[in-house]
């Protein structure tokens, strides 16, 4: 263990989990650990003592969160990313986000060698600061990578959630710090006092500071080794009471130094001494005065000089000693030092809205109001949305108290929309569109229209349904009075989108109206509009070429005006109409690239990022999903996204078998939205019916599949309802049959089901993939003969097995595999070697999509009939993603390995259960692609493939 660990006492759980952790990063794994506990208990004291045991074999940074974090937004990471960034050169053009500029910076350290970052006091960390860190977090397993954090348990804030949801990543841990034993600390007090204390002292600060370390030191601070007990006059008067032990020490400072500390703890902010001073002529002894708060570590001074608290729950306690109107006349007295540094130094940004904000905590509303208008301007085109955002909401909350404040309310509320969008805030946007809808009437019916038509998109991003035909119809109605303008031109645009989802056929001349509107008013906004809807008929005629050709010019009209709400719909709508799963992801992930680049809103490109996820999760591209899964949550999602996040994870990790992990997103998902909108009810529904079925409970899969079967089908995903309810029954009976007992109920309810839906149910909301439908059905079709016990249910099992592989269904066809292989085995005979070849190919598929539960049923199934998973497996059985160029489907890198093997077509098919003709097929394809002359040279350049490995 480093000798800086080893001075720590009674830490020796913690220090070896930390010590573990550490040497796994620096192997190149990169690692996560969070150290949380109750204030004083040595979270701080245990990282930053890391981080200096690592100070000759990494690259250490360190950053710290403050009390008053709305002020400083990303203080952390700013932080972070200026050690990070130190001596690099900056690109020219769009600056990506800052995660994304964090993360890079990491990258190009972690390639030289390994890096420690050191995050303190996420308690007070604003939500993007906790975003920024969970993309670090998330990304590339295998960067010599350590993080570690500290954050204090039971604070209620939004950081307990983000931790919950950080511990479920690879190579992260939550590692609670609690308090010392009697033995830890005897150490401690022995240090601290130079001798081996008595153990009824040790007991004494032992109850009464509940093993809180820094309390213990406090209150033994000069205390006789051979002492019974502490003194009781420096005693807290409540047991295990650390803000009373640390309010002591501070109380024992001189008068005029505790009050230039007060003040310090009021500013909120670390601040030199000497500008303290020069804030007004009473302070200009502050360097000297504030000498004594330094000596007794009350206060620390950092490299730049700057003063800030040792333990910033002395800067909490002090802000809330002070009675309102004392509070409110320091904010005053330190509003006016800052006017004087600005008549000396000039208007800074940072002074501007350090003057605001302390105006505003002074009760000045005038003044507020008339600073944070100043600091709102000096802060244009800074990259500071979340702060712009913040004081212009407060001006709008001023001018409610104070009307008189402000000329034009309308102007504000305009800008305090604009601004929220900036801000990527929708709640803001919304509430500013309501309060605008309420100052526009009738008599303005363009003006009115058009927010109408904001407030509906803003509803939908907030967890709302979608708009109806109906509404949408109302506001083409308001527009209709002038049939040229750009927001008739809008409302058309988002009336055919509705219209195309519902299978309406006026969606056709709509769009076209919209289109010609737009292109004749020259109007970019309306345009890309109009071309994202007309994107979207071509994706529901499945025309790819076209919907490719107008996604591009969507993006090409919006991106000079940064709309790019238009562009995210066309892209997702050019993936719809894609015929297969792969394809689309890797357009998607092209897109987000591009999006990211062009320098969109984060919200943008975590929507495309979700649905590229989805499209990942459906093939079972593991790596992929969560790298884009980290985009999202990095993204900061709203509402609308985060929800489709939740589904997404939760489908995800219940097919790998980490069934936990599942019914914590759904639960979560549950919490932040306890009446989801329809669309969204449907995909949890999904979820939730997959998690319930691997963790081996029916009833709860059909508990949640059936009030949607019942609703009728709806929007993406329905199709997925009824073959999970039908494994669900199947699954009963199969049960029933095995326990002896009757499985009449569940065959009951199944013709029922099949009654009322004879074959899996098609959208009436939206596209489906024909290729998905097929293989539902051939799954439907099978588990109804499982829980019949029919023959043939063994045949429908191959068949699923096959027509899930066409649709690039992974889990599917990994399931149908294992399904098929059991009745094999248990059938025998000729069933038995197509059995065994299913359960091959169903272990590579587990392999493949990192499938545990699949995978551990399979080698159970392997042992109970007394086989070898991988006996006729190539040497080296991993095919490239790509040979000259040309990607390879999932099929088709997984029959490229026995055929470079030298395997013959008719053990190819035997191998993979499928026909030699289909084999024929498929290196006919692989020909054509590559531009091999034959088999011999196709495997020749498999070999050579520079992106391959061993094959």
């Amino acid at each position: 263990m480093p000798r800086d660990l080893r001075r720590l006492h009674g830490r020796d759980r913690e220090l070896a989990t930390i010590s573990r952790e550490l040497e796994a990063a620096f192997d190149g794994a990169t690692r996560v650990v969070v150290l949380h506990g109750e204030a004083g208990i040595g979270k701080t004291a245990l990282m930053e003592a890391a981080a200096r045991s690592t100070s000759e074999r990494a690259r250490v940074l360190t950053a710290r969160n403050l009390p008053l974090t709305t002020r400083m937004p990303n203080l952390a990471v700013r932080s972070l990313l200026t050690q990070a960034e130190e001596g690099g050169s900056q690109q020219d053009g769009v600056r990506p986000p800052l995660p994304l500029r964090l993360d890079a910076a990491i990258e190009r350290l972690t390639a030289v060698g390994p890096v420690v970052i050191t995050v303190d006091d996420l308690q007070w960390a604003d939500a993007d600061t906790l975003d920024a860190l969970m993309f670090l977090a998330g990304g590339a397993e295998d960067r010599p990578l350590a993080i570690l954090t500290t954050v204090r348990s039971g604070t209620g804030r939004p950081v307990d959630r983000w931790r919950a949801d950080l511990i479920r990543l690879p190579g992260a841990r939550s590692l609670q710090v609690r308090p010392l034993d009697r033995l830890g600390m005897h150490d401690l007090i022995a240090a601290q006092l130079g001798a081996p204390p008595h153990d009824a002292l040790v007991r004494d600060v032992l109850d009464r500071t509940g093993g809180n370390p820094y309390h213990a030191r406090l209150l033994i601070d000069g205390v006789d080794p051979d002492a019974l007990a502490a003194p009781p006059a420096t005693a807290p008067s409540t047991s295990g009471d650390l803000g009373t032990a640390l309010l002591q020490t501070w109380a024992t400072l001189p008068a005029r130094t505790r009050e230039l500390t007060v003040l310090l703890a009021i500013h909120g902010k670390p601040i030199r001494a000497s500008i303290l001073a020069g804030l007004d002529p009473a302070w200009r002894e502050a360097v000297d005065e504030l000498h004594p708060a330094l000596a007794t570590h009350v206060l620390d001074q950092d490299e730049r000089g700057r003063m800030w608290f040792h333990h910033p729950l002395i800067a909490e306690l002090l802000v809330a000693s002070v009675p309102d109107d004392e509070l409110r006349r320091q904010h005053a007295t330190l509003a006016r030092g800052v006017e004087r540094l600005i008549e000396v130094d000039g208007p800074t940004p940072d002074r501007l809205v350090d003057l605001a904000d302390h105006l505003a905590a002074a009760g000045d509303t005038v003044g507020s109001f008339a600073s944070s208008r100043r600091a709102v301007q000096a802060l244009h085109g800074l990259e500071q949305t979340a702060t712009t955002l913040r004081l212009v909401r407060r001006c709008v909350e001023l001018e409610r108290d104070e009307p008189a404040v402000v000329d034009d309310r309308r102007a504000l509320l305009t800008e305090w929309a604009a601004a929220a969008a900036d801000a990527d805030a929708d709640a803001d946007e919304h509430a500013a569109v309501l309060a605008l809808l309420e100052s526009v009437g009738a008599d303005e019916p363009l003006a009115r229209a058009e927010l109408l038509l904001r407030r509906q998109q803003l509803e939908f991003r907030l967890g709302g349904e979608l708009s109806t035909s109906a509404a949408l119809r109302e506001v083409v109605e308001l527009t209709s009075g002038a049939p040229d303008s750009r927001e008739y031109a809008l409302a058309l645009s988002e009336l055919a989108h509705t219209e195309i989802i519902a299978h309406d056929p006026r969606s056709v001349g709509h769009a076209a109206e919209a289109l010609d509107l737009a292109t004749r008013l020259d109007d970019p906004e309306a345009r890309a509009y109009a071309l994202a809807v007309t994107a979207q008929l071509a994706a529901a005629r499945r025309d790819v070429a076209a919907a490719s050709r107008l996604a591009d010019e969507t993006f090409a009209v919006a991106l000079p005006v940064r709309r790019f709400e238009p562009v995210t719909s066309a892209i997702l709508w050019e993936a719809y109409s894609m015929p297969r799963h792969r394809q689309a992801a890797e357009r998607l992930r092209d897109w987000r690239e591009r999006l990211a680049s062009a320098g969109a809103p984060r919200l943008m490109i975590a929507a495309v990022a979700c649905i590229e996820a989805a499209a990942w999760v459906t093939i079972g591209a593991s790596p992929q999903v969560r790298e884009s899964l980290r985009i999202v949550r990095a993204d900061g999602a709203p509402e609308y996204i985060e929800l489709a996040m939740r589904s997404v994870s939760a489908r995800f990790t219940a097919q790998q078998g980490r069934v936990d992990e599942a019914e914590a997103h759904l639960q979560r998902a549950r919490e932040r939205f306890p009446a989801p909108p329809a669309y969204a009810a449907l995909e949890l529904a999904v979820a939730g019916g997959l998690a319930s079925l691997v963790a081996g409970d029916p009833g709860g899969a059909l508990d949640a599949v059936r009030p949607m079967i019942e609703r009728g089908p709806g929007g993406r995903s329905s199709e997925w309802l009824v073959p999970l309810a039908a494994r669900a029954l199947a699954d009963r009976a199969a049960t029933a049959r095995d326990d002896g007992t009757d499985p009449g109920a569940a065959l009951a309810e199944l013709d029922a089901l099949e009654a009322t839906h004879p074959r899996v149910p098609r959208q009436t909301m939206g596209i489906s993939y024909e290729s998905d439908l097929e293989a539902l059905d051939a799954l439907y079709v099978a588990e109804r003969a499982r829980a019949r016990g029919l023959p043939e249910a063994f045949d429908r099992w191959v068949d699923a097995a096959d027509l899930a592989a066409a649709g690039e269904l992974a889990w599917e066809e990994g399931y149908a595999c294992r399904r098929g292989a059991e009745q094999g085995l248990i059938d025998g005979g000729a069933r038995r070697r197509v059995g065994i070849a299913l359960l091959r190919r169903g272990a590579a598929i587990a392999r493949r999509t990192e499938a545990e539960g699949l995978a551990d049923e399979l080698e159970t199934l392997a042992r109970w009939a007394r086989i070898r998973l991988d006996p006729e497996l190539p040497a080296h059985a991993t095919a490239p993603d790509r040979i000259a160029g040309a990607a390879l489907t999932a099929r088709e890198r997984e029959l490229l390995p026995y055929l470079v093997d030298g395997r013959t077509y008719a053990e190819i098919a035997e191998l993979l259960t499928i026909s030699e003709k289909t084999v024929s097929s498929h290196v006919s394809n692989l020909l054509r692609k590559t531009g091999a002359a034959n088999r011999v040279d196709l495997a020749r350049m498999a070999r050579e493939s520079h992106d391959a490995r061993e094959i």
